[in-house]
């Protein structure tokens, strides 16, 4: 009687373009495992996906044996990953999305900031810490994690930021909670807002975009004037007092064949010890200034060879879609913990959602703050629809071999927010599969293999 094969973990086969027709690699993403095999070994695997196989001459017979002694064959169901939620958020954190005025006017931004607009009232910021605190005590978390963050820049409510700070300081003091703060900033502000930030705030995201040219061109301010200098001396100062922070750059149109060089110039100029990137999403003021997403083979190209400058340098070049160590079930918290607060006292999921009136609103906002119980009330059928957003959900990634790092990429950025778990963004897909296989193999490659007969495997 043959030996019959059942595969027990998420498996999948894929060209190996750079060395010729008949070699292909093999993936088991839950189980950190990759293979270098031939047409042979690919064809097996296929097999095997659909139903249990057979093998006949000895050469498959040695193949399959191996695939059982790594665990991906014969033996128990591998767990996937899943974040569970309970049935109203309870979050030991937020963000705190102060206001959406802003002193620049970026071709790209996601609300579209202007001049004037809402603040967030200290009242609202007290009942968000109070709220995270009571769910941390419950939780037996030990900490609250408090952020700043836009709609616009945090820094212009100034007030609010400082006195939320220091109240969720005296807070976690009382109930023997640590503290951790973040705060994401267009770096436009006063010497004095400079030190007290460097003083009191842990983790600080800048977004600038590179050298002056491109800079000027994609953040002015809203009066049109250029952006770069005072934006750089702020990151000066924090050089100056050996404050740690990280720069956001977001790549548009215009970085088309140059994103190394912008790279290079950041580095250079400010020597931040790590750079995150991302395309530009179309939405918000995109509408009205035309600006335009990097085209998306060349930033592929140009991603690789960022990270092999990063690897130079030594300063991490990171994609939010390209994440070969992550392997969960979501891309992030918008997905069932996220609790952000909007100016209005909202709370959404999303920080790129603050407002009511954009579409996108209906989705991700999902409570409100309760004046006269001082606390926040919540859509539960809501909050419930975004927890249920996980890749295994996601019909369009059932079959992809990056569904666990890019976890189903951000939900935010759906075309279509009515099917948010039928439609993925493509233009991000394409981008994400590339830099995921393009890590994978350079990883697969650093690693010691050994040869099976036709089959070559390499494995962690």
């Amino acid at each position: 009687m043959k030996e019959t094969f059942t595969l027990n973990a998420d498996c999948f086969v894929l060209p190996y373009e750079e060395k010729g027709a008949n070699t292909f690699i093999a993936y088991f993403p839950l189980q950190s495992l990759i293979f270098e095999i031939n047409r042979d070994a690919a064809n097996i695997l296929n097999s095997i996906k659909e139903k249990p196989y057979s093998g006949n001459d000895q050469t498959t017979k040695k193949f399959l044996k191996d695939l059982v002694s790594l665990n991906v064959i014969n033996r128990k169901k591998e767990a996937q990953p899943y974040v569970p939620f309970d049935a109203a958020p309870t979050s030991n954190n937020t963000m705190l999305l102060l206001t959406e005025k802003c002193m620049l006017s970026c071709l790209y931004c996601y609300k579209a900031a202007k001049e004037h607009g809402k603040l967030m009232s200290i009242r609202v910021a007290k009942a968000a810490i109070d709220t995270i605190i009571e769910n941390a005590k419950k939780q037996n978390r030990g900490f609250i994690d408090l952020g700043y963050h836009g709609g616009g820049e945090p820094t212009i409510n100034w007030k609010v930021l400082t006195e939320s700070f220091y109240y969720a300081k005296e807070c976690c003091a009382s109930e023997n909670l640590y503290l951790k703060t973040n705060i994401c900033t267009n770096g436009v502000m006063s010497k004095k807002k400079a030190i007290w930030i460097i003083e009191n705030i842990q983790n600080i995201i800048f977004s600038i975009d590179g050298p002056p040219d491109i800079q000027n061109k994609q953040r002015p301010f809203q009066n049109g004037k250029e952006s770069f200098d005072k934006v750089a001396s702020t990151i000066d100062l924090f050089n100056q007092f050996k404050k740690t922070y990280g720069i956001r750059i977001t790549a548009t149109e215009f970085s088309n064949g140059r994103l190394c060089d912008i790279l290079q110039f950041i580095i250079n100029r400010f020597h931040p010890p790590v750079i995150c990137i991302e395309p530009l999403f179309v939405c918000g003021r995109c509408e009205t200034s035309g600006c335009l997403p990097p085209d998306e083979d060349q930033f592929i190209s140009e991603m690789k060879e960022a990270t092999i400058l990063g690897a130079k340098t030594n300063t991490p070049i990171q994609y939010s879609g390209n994440r070969i160590s992550y392997l969960q079930s979501r891309f992030c918290g918008a997905q069932g913990s996220n609790f952000f607060i909007t100016p209005w006292g909202d709370v959404t999921a999303c920080l790129e959602v603050s407002s009511r009136h954009e579409p996108r609103a209906d989705f991700f906002i999902y409570g409100k703050f309760n004046p006269e119980k001082n606390k926040f009330d919540y859509d539960k059928d809501k909050y419930h629809r975004l927890a249920h957003c996980q890749v295994q959900n996601l019909e369009s990634c059932k079959d992809c071999f990056a569904k666990w790092h890019c976890s189903g990429d951000c939900i935010a950025k759906t075309p279509d927010f009515t099917r948010v778990t039928k439609e993925r963004n493509l233009y991000r897909c394409k981008i994400n599969k590339a830099l995921i296989k393009d890590t994978l193999i350079k990883t697969m490659n650093n690693q010691i293999g050994y040869s099976m007969n036709k089959t070559v495997i390499k494995s962690n």
